[in-house]
């Protein structure tokens, strides 16, 4: 009591919870600061490496093809390139295929001096030439246009023309407002496979990307173009932000960094899963797992040591307490440590002694008043049934029918029998049906022609079920005496047998009209009283079968389809046992 009404006071319980909650507390708190603070550590390391190393693949991206740029500015000058381009009519044929042919060496020269060049182009329109480090061709017009439209004087240095990337220069260098044309356009086509193999070769593992994403066109070493335009549309979308960032596509995260290269007019970025980047904390996970261990291993022992100590004394109360609600007062609990447990242990035994006490007192009373109920019952039965017996027997002599007065004295002799001689205060139910049965046929000699009376048999197998005695007998009186004493003829009586799950239901019905609906309710009302009512014959076979055998059982009056009255008796009965 003390422990409900002063939580607060140092009980044992209270501390087990305080030092369990001291104890844990910190822990979590502090493995959570540490895996925490070593997760934000890694990604910002691993940030500045992916970070530094994009910008190294960008930095020498740029001095490769500025290398190529070089070349390709020297080679504007070449003397056989200028001779074709400024006067060829000075030439014959022998010497213009003789410059082409130095010109091709000069070419070739340059497309061998890289593994990312394709092909390298002189469009010539003084001689119509296209002439390439391994073919010669008639310039086609329509090429050469489009050549002639890209920007050369933006900041890129790398355009798309004809679905490729490409180098472009012109001699000699025009304005974007002259009107002449240049007498040469040479071209360097690039690769764009040799691109994405040289990105492929700047991974440092298979689940690292990097995306080239220029304006002329996009190269990556992942073939999913939508996850390449997603990944680039993010990092477009807020270009001032940090060049390391976190990116979430699909469900997953990404660690992104990037840079710019205004030589391409483009960006580089690569990206890769963050658990793949959080892999060197698998030896972090591993000690918050034991550390997760350790803490249900002290959840365990703190949870066996509450069980053990205040736990199962409870239960061991809480079970006590449940066997004391269905009846049982001669539970007894023991309690060997000294504390508040042996206490309410002790007092819990006398309490159930002196409960004990009480109910037998009461219960006796109970019984008392039940037999003598029975007995005035009976005393109520037996001179009314003695009187008319003998006004039957009188006639039966009178009219000479000695067959119907055998069959009637043996009858009378079986009833008397049953209801003298025995005196215990349960039969089975088989005595009990074949006595209230004798009883039905007497009464069907009293009311010869006016009454039919049908008695099921018993079904088989509940002839062993012990009921209280005398509770059919008073029903089939009952309907006689309140139902169908009146009728002139046409009257019936049934009793039947019946079982529903663990229910035997017996119903005696008659075709009598005497009762009415507001007494049968009346009738049901009171048998679902609890409150004390005045005793009479049918109220004390209800009370007496819901002391046998417990809810649902009992008595229900209805009306049935004859317009006459069923009285139900429910045993609530389990075969099983």
């Amino acid at each position: 009591m003390n422990l409900i009404r002063y939580p607060w006071k140092k009980t044992a319980l209270n501390r087990l919870i305080l030092s369990f909650i001291c104890i844990l507390l910190p822990i979590y708190v502090l493995s959570m600061i540490i895996y925490n603070w070593g997760i934000r550590t890694l990604q910002e390391e691993i940030s500045k490496s992916m970070a530094s190393q994009v910008s190294q693949y960008a930095s020498d991206l740029e001095k490769e093809f500025s290398r190529i740029q070089a070349l390709q500015y020297d080679c504007l000058t070449d003397d056989n390139l200028n001779a074709l381009a400024a006067i060829p009519g000075s030439m014959n044929d022998i010497e213009k295929v003789q410059r082409i042919l130095n010109l091709q060496t000069r070419l070739n020269a340059i497309k061998n001096s890289s593994v990312y060049i394709q092909e390298v182009h002189a469009y010539i329109p003084s001689v119509q030439k296209d002439i390439s480090a391994t073919s010669v061709s008639t310039l086609d017009k329509e090429e050469f246009d489009r050549f002639l439209a890209v920007p050369i004087s933006s900041d890129a240095q790398v355009f798309k023309v004809n679905g490729s990337l490409n180098m472009v220069a012109a001699y000699p260098y025009l304005l974007p407002s002259s009107k002449r044309e240049p007498i040469v356009i040479l071209a360097i086509e690039l690769s764009a496979g040799k691109l994405r193999n040289a990105l492929d070769g700047m991974r440092n593992s298979p689940e690292e990307g990097l995306l080239f994403d220029t304006t002329p066109i996009t190269i990556s070493t992942n073939p999913d173009a939508a996850f390449n335009e997603a990944i680039a549309a993010r990092i477009h979308h807020d270009p001032a932000a940090s060049n390391a960032r976190s990116v979430k596509l699909d469900g997953h995260r990404y660690l992104t960094v990037h840079t710019a290269s205004p030589f391409f007019d483009g960006t580089l970025i690569k990206y890769v899963p963050e658990k793949a980047v959080f892999q060197p904390l698998q030896k972090f996970r591993s000690w918050f797992v034991l550390l997760a261990a350790v803490s249900l291993a002290i959840i365990l022992f703190y949870s066996l040591y509450v069980y053990k100590y205040i736990h199962k004394p409870l239960d061991r109360l809480v079970k006590a307490f449940r066997k004391v609600e269905f009846g049982d007062v001669e539970v007894q609990i023991a309690h060997s440590n000294q504390d508040e447990f042996q206490y309410i242990y002790r007092r819990f035994n006398a309490m159930l002694g002196n409960l004990k006490s009480l109910i037998d007192q009461v219960y006796k009373q109970q019984i008392l008043m039940q037999k003598a109920e029975l007995k005035q019952l009976q005393s109520q039965i037996n001179p009314h049934f003695l009187y008319n017996s003998f006004f039957i027997l009188n006639t039966m002599a009178r009219l000479g029918d000695y067959e119907q007065l055998e069959r009637f004295t043996n009858q009378l002799g079986e009833y008397f029998q049953f209801v003298t001689r025995s005196s215990a205060d349960e039969v089975p139910l088989a005595k009990e049906a074949s006595h209230a049965k004798v009883y039905a046929e007497i009464q069907g000699m009293r009311f010869y022609n006016r009454v039919d009376v049908d008695f099921e048999e018993l079904p088989a197998g509940w002839g062993h079920v012990m009921v209280p005695r005398l509770i059919l007998q008073p029903l089939i009186e009952n309907a006689f005496e309140h139902g169908l004493e009146r009728k002139a003829a046409n009257g019936l009586l049934g009793i039947r047998f019946e079982k529903k799950d663990d229910l035997l239901l017996i119903r005696v019905e008659d075709n009598g009209d005497e009762i009415d609906d507001g007494t049968i309710e009346t009738l049901n009302r009171l048998l679902d009283s609890e409150e004390p009512t005045e005793t009479t014959g049918l109220l004390n076979i209800h009370q007496r079968i819901r002391l046998k055998f417990g809810p649902p059982s009992g008595l229900r009056f209805e009306r049935n389809e004859r317009g006459g009255l069923t009285v139900t008796v429910t045993i609530h009965w389990d075969e099983r046992g």
